[in-house]
């Protein structure tokens, strides 16, 4: 098919998206048109993972002022990689642990997080924690315009000269997170968001495999947080995951029967531990209980205490001392939970602290010993099977 190129063409100094699409183009990188105000591409883009378009295709796409920048990924581009931060406090975090890449790498704001690219010999998506290592499929780059009709996606850091050739060890991300994931990728997936993540085989029954990554690490973490370790704990500990469960909405309104195999999961990593080895005793004391959870995880006290965090207008005397923006809120946490309190000892547990942060549980429990070793908070009780810990904010 003959191209149809425009009788006047475009001045370029006049159209910043063709201007920087050009120069995009004559790095080496693969270019596709992204409609403005979605993140779906409107041409078949995976044509272009093997062959990259002209500079007579670009003056199409992007002479009429009408879209943005998409930049494909992978050996198209010369190997191109991108991590893609979804949380600023996950990129500082980074940051900070390697100062010698991220004050050099090509570094894109996007409306969430950070874009840092680099070059890699990866060739698929790698999930984690609040962190995608993109190594296929395409992202935005500057100057296209964000869905949200307000953000720009703009250089923090322009790339000059060839991108250097990094694995993930080079870069630290192997020690990043504990949660992982391989799955090919693009950058619409927010797109697709509003498409409920309980896919089930039989629009019932859930299949854990089918869920959104963040609601299965949701799961991950609340069935490490509840098994058992010794028998005895099974119909308290199994009441705990019920409470997890009901504490997201991804599962609040499901009725009994869709969550059977989430159940099963449980089920089989107690396993080891239990006396109770039938799975039909776990299931009908499921089916038993669900309903009368009365008081899901995340709900109360905690609840409250988040929700007056995250409003907060003013920073504590306490958060200025510290540049991890997940630290300064769970700070935050802690002082809300103490002023409801009042006098007596807060409850945070590890896996709850994890779940407000959106961090491992380690993590989160490694930060909890670093505010009690500085003198923010104090540990009055220490947990037990039945318990979570107990602390006092003590900070000025």
């Amino acid at each position: 098919m003959k191209l149809k190129i425009p009788k006047k063409l475009p001045n370029k100094n006049e159209n910043p998206v063709l201007k920087a699409g050009l120069e995009y183009h004559n790095r080496g990188w693969c270019i596709i048109p992204i409609p403005y105000g979605q993140k779906k591409a409107a041409i078949e883009w995976k044509q272009y993972q093997t062959s990259r378009p002209d500079e007579n295709q670009l003056v199409q796409w992007f002479g009429n002022h009408k879209a943005n920048i998409g930049l494909m990924l992978g050996a198209i581009s010369g190997g191109l990689t991108c991590l893609d931060f979804d949380e600023l406090g996950k990129y500082e975090q980074w940051k900070q642990a390697y100062p010698q890449f991220a004050d050099r790498l090509p570094t894109v704001q996007t409306a969430r997080g950070m874009h840092v690219y680099f070059r890699s010999t990866r060739t698929k998506t790698k999930k984690l924690d609040g962190l995608d290592i993109k190594a296929s499929g395409y992202c935005m780059l500057p100057p296209s315009l964000h869905p949200d009709g307000k953000t720009f996606y703009r250089w923090l850091i322009e790339p000059n000269g060839e991108l250097i050739e990094l694995s993930l060890k080079d870069l630290g991300i192997e020690d990043f997170t504990e949660e992982t994931e391989e799955s090919e990728d693009i950058e619409d997936i927010e797109a697709i968001k509003g498409v409920s993540s309980l896919s089930s085989v039989n629009d019932s029954v859930i299949v854990f495999e089918n869920l959104d990554v963040k609601v299965k690490n949701y799961v991950n973490t609340a069935i490490k947080c509840t098994l058992p370790d010794k028998e005895g704990y099974r119909n308290f500990l199994f009441f705990q995951f019920c409470r997890w469960l009901k504490g997201h909405a991804e599962f609040e309104k499901c009725k009994a029967g869709q969550l059977k195999l989430v159940i099963k999961l449980w089920h089989e990593k107690a396993l080891p531990i239990i006396g109770t080895k039938p799975f039909d005793e776990t299931w009908a004391d499921f089916c038993y209980g669900w309903t009368r959870v009365k008081y899901p995880k995340g709900k109360g006290e905690l609840k409250i205490a988040v929700e007056k965090a995250l409003n907060a207008q003013k920073n504590l005397t306490a958060e200025e001392l510290y540049e991890i923006a997940e630290v300064k809120l769970l700070i935050r946490v802690c002082y809300e939970l103490q002023a409801l309190r009042k006098t007596e000892s807060f409850w945070l547990s590890w896996g709850d602290a994890a779940l407000i942060l959106g961090v491992s549980v380690p993590t989160a429990g490694k930060w909890l010993s670093m505010l009690e070793a500085d003198g923010i908070i104090k540990m009055t009780e220490g947990h037990t099977t039945k318990r979570a810990t107990r602390y006092k904010f003590i900070a000025n």
